[in-house]
């Protein structure tokens, strides 16, 4: 009898072992982001990440396509203290189980570009009507049925800086909102939560209000209008060098977005006229002049390109170097005060967006509100889902070692370099108390690897709920085995 219930025991174990860990949603409340289920404001501090750049993306495979490379990316990701990921082109039809849950694991979540390069996967900028139709929309919802069950599936982008001048602003504002309509629709209709969906606009002074004014306000008022989108993202490259809050007109943009009714952030920054990169603008986008405004931003970006942005190396006998960008970075991110950052504001979850109307915008914009129908079959794809969708799930992971030498910026290898996965309800931080690698001294000195943390919510005395209910059966478990 005892042999048998330690059977059922091991077993009970087993199946506790076996559970995936997983973040908490986030949603878009008011001008915030928050923790579905804590309450607590969520900072975006995230970096790009399209290994091979736009020109290196070909279906069939994509930056969340390769377990082993995203192992050794959220490793890295996780000591630098990144909470967020943007990819740019997804291939909905892959599988992305094992990246999606490897970043899952160490609290990073995913920001997600509906749109690719490829003919017919984005609005034409030209001639939106023409691009916009029923085989648009099944790449779009391809994605977001590919990645609308990982709960650190954060956000969708509808489009990606396709208002870039005066005659763009005449013509796709419109077809805009109705992407975003048409998404939100099918996430409304075949996800088990809602999952933001919104904008990412090019730095175009002249047009950036009338664009962030015409897709966050609500048609005739309503605050339930799907056209209108749940966050703004701006890429911005404004501040170089030593530059400061005023000469980088970081001034100037909390002020445009002061009244914004939904979550502002830049989805991309990081200038590189002066190299290496110091990174100042860390302290003022995190800071109490715009963090009342801002919810944080995505450095350009991760893998070293042609274009010069990247904090990291990918080397020919795949190693990857992290370089003296990575370094400044890192150093810029571990003087942030995080519960500072995560201080909820009852006020901005609360704001409603505008009711649209012509004086929202200037006159060179487009102020029509009357935005295009769904096309020929969209609609059915909303109501009855695409065909065949390909659903992703979270899966167990297994493999916690990155395989790969990483170097140092020193040139040091890296020992021990791991993700270090998280409680249930922690995002990833940095200010890093748990060391994940460190690197061998050379002649040039000592390296280390970054140190990832996990968040002020994680206090001591407070235990993992899935520990809590592991110890109250084995606890009932033994009692009964014993007596």
């Amino acid at each position: 009898m005892m042999v048998s219930n330690i059977r059922i025991l091991s077993v009970v174990l087993a199946l506790y072992a076996s559970v995936v860990s997983a973040v908490q949603p986030v949603e878009a409340r008011g001008s915030d982001f928050v923790n579905s289920v804590t309450g607590e404001r969520f900072q975006i501090i995230g970096i790009a990440y399209q290994p091979g750049g736009a020109s290196g993306f070909n279906p069939g495979a994509d930056p969340l396509s390769n377990g082993t490379t995203c192992l050794r990316d959220a490793a890295i990701m996780q000591s630098l203290g990144i909470n967020t990921i943007r990819v740019y082109n997804l291939d909905g039809d892959i599988n992305h189980d094992l990246c999606a849950s490897i970043f899952n694991a160490v609290g990073i979540y995913m920001l997600l570009d509906v749109n690719s390069p490829l003919p017919g996967q984005s609005l034409n900028s030209g001639d939106p009507g023409s691009s916009y139709n029923a085989d648009y929309l099944t790449r779009t919802f391809g994605v977001v049925e590919a990645f609308k069950n990982y709960p650190n599936t954060l956000g969708f982008f509808g489009g990606n800086e396709v208002i870039n001048n005066e005659s763009h602003g005449q013509n796709i504002p419109p077809y805009l909102r109705s992407v975003t309509r048409d998404l939100k629709n099918y996430i409304a209709r075949h996800s088990t939560r809602s999952i933001p969906v919104g904008y990412s606009a090019a730095d175009v002074r002249p047009l950036l209000a009338d664009t962030w004014e015409y897709l966050q306000c609500a048609i005739d008022g309503d605050t339930a209008d799907m056209s209108s989108i749940d966050f703004f993202g701006l890429n911005s490259y404004s501040w170089c060098g030593t530059a400061n809050y005023q000469s980088s007109t970081y001034q100037e943009l909390v002020a445009l977005f002061s009244n914004t009714t939904v979550p502002v952030f830049f989805s991309e920054y990081g200038c590189i006229e002066v190299k290496p990169r110091v990174w100042n603008e860390v302290q003022a986008l995190y800071g109490p002049e715009m963090t009342p405004v801002f919810s944080g931003g995505i450095v350009y970006e991760y893998v070293l390109e042609v274009n010069n942005y990247g904090l990291v190396s990918l080397n020919a006998n795949n190693t990857a170097s992290l370089l003296t960008d990575f370094d400044n970075l890192q150093s810029q991110y571990n003087k942030l005060n995080i519960t500072l950052l995560e201080s909820g504001n009852s006020t901005a979850t609360q704001l409603t967006p505008p009711t649209c109307r012509s004086s929202l915008v200037s006159s060179n914009f487009n102020s029509n509100f009357t935005i295009p129908p769904v096309p020929p079959g969209g609609q059915d794809l909303i109501d009855d889902g695409i065909s065949n969708p390909n659903n992703g799930k979270l899966v167990q992971v297994t493999e916690q070692n990155v395989p790969q030498t990483i170097y140092s910026s020193n040139g040091a290898p890296i020992q021990g370099l791991a993700i270090r996965p998280l409680p249930d309800d922690q995002s990833n931080v940095p200010g890093g108390e748990n060391t994940s690698g460190t690197a061998t001294t050379t002649e040039s000195g000592t390296g280390t690897s970054a140190t990832p943390s996990t968040t002020t919510r994680a206090a001591a005395g407070r235990m993992e709920p899935r520990l809590l209910g592991l110890f109250a059966t084995v606890g009932i478990l033994l009692s009964f085995f014993l007596t």
